[in-house]
């Protein structure tokens, strides 16, 4: 495609989420999924370069596997620490830039992400999944490297290798795809009760959402006029429940995001675009 037919679709799809958004009248929810990050250098899970289409085999850890085998969270604690740097030194794209400008300007009034990556800015977002940084992280990772001097030297010496290169092997839950024998690596005891185990402050697959969360999710739908899905196939329930819940009762839905999605067939507008020169061009045309 040429780059000047590149730029007219562009602003096609630039215009038809204007005059969607027009149409909320300012009360518009906006529900990111793991494309909005694909930019700072996290990868998705379906994109081309997403975690299920490098790795065909891919299958999360699951909460009962994590709370129940020592063997589990010694490998998810060990690809933890690999990865946690690289997500630590993600910075907001333009996508985030763009959607937190949407709310300046209060074209939006609020903000779900199922990302637990911490990018997105401003005040009104709701982490649906929960978010890596919530662990005072920085003391876990040093408690971590005092445990396992071996693996602390490798990543020293190695920052920028891993399965491959380092940013396509990263998770975007902030895990590193790197084959390790983790049956020697130590993770350390709960601080307060010297026997319980940590956990990360994000949603397992296969957990409940927090209901306070699920709760405000549900408000936030309840109180808008539509709903504007980026960057996500919706895949996941807990995001799709909530474009059900708004097309219940009767509100649009307009969905900009890469590929099919589980929501194609109900959704009032469909822009299969990337999210960043989009939004960019719809912030200046709302300007």
């Amino acid at each position: 495609m040429s780059l000047l037919l590149k730029t007219s679709q562009r602003r096609t799809h630039a215009q038809q989420i204007i005059e969607f958004l027009k149409r909320g009248e300012g009360k518009c929810a906006v529900l990111t999924g793991a494309g909005v990050s694909t930019d700072s250098g996290v990868p998705d899970y379906r994109g081309p370069s997403g975690v299920y289409v490098r790795n065909k085999d891919y299958k999360p850890i699951r909460y009962q596997e994590f709370v129940s085998s020592h063997a589990i969270r010694q490998r998810y604690w060990a690809r933890s620490y690999l990865g946690y740097p690289r997500i630590l030194q993600a910075r907001p794209n333009r996508t985030h830039v763009a959607i937190h400008e949407l709310e300046k300007t209060r074209w939006i009034n609020g903000i779900v992400t199922q990302n637990v990556d911490g990018l997105h800015l401003g005040n009104n977002v709701l982490e649906l999944h929960g978010s890596l940084h919530t662990i005072p992280r920085a003391e876990f990772q040093r408690k971590l490297s005092l445990l396992n001097p071996v693996l602390a030297e490798w990543a020293t010496l190695n920052p920028d290798r891993g399965a491959g290169d380092v940013a396509s092997s990263v998770n975007p839950d902030g895990d590193l795809e790197i084959t390790w024998d983790y049956s020697d690596f130590v993770y350390p005891a709960c601080d307060a009760c010297g026997v319980g185990m940590y956990k990360p402050s994000v949603v397992f697959f296969g957990e409940n959402i927090p209901s306070t969360v699920r709760d405000e999710s549900f408000s936030l739908i309840d109180t808008s006029n539509s709903v504007l899905a980026v960057g996500t196939s919706l895949q996941v329930y807990s995001a799709f429940r909530l474009v059900q819940r708004a097309k219940v009762q009767g509100k649009r839905v307009a969905v900009l995001s890469l590929g099919p999605t589980r929501a194609d067939g109900v959704v009032d507008v469909k822009v299969d675009d990337g999210s960043s020169d989009v939004l960019e061009d719809v912030v200046e045309g709302l300007a």
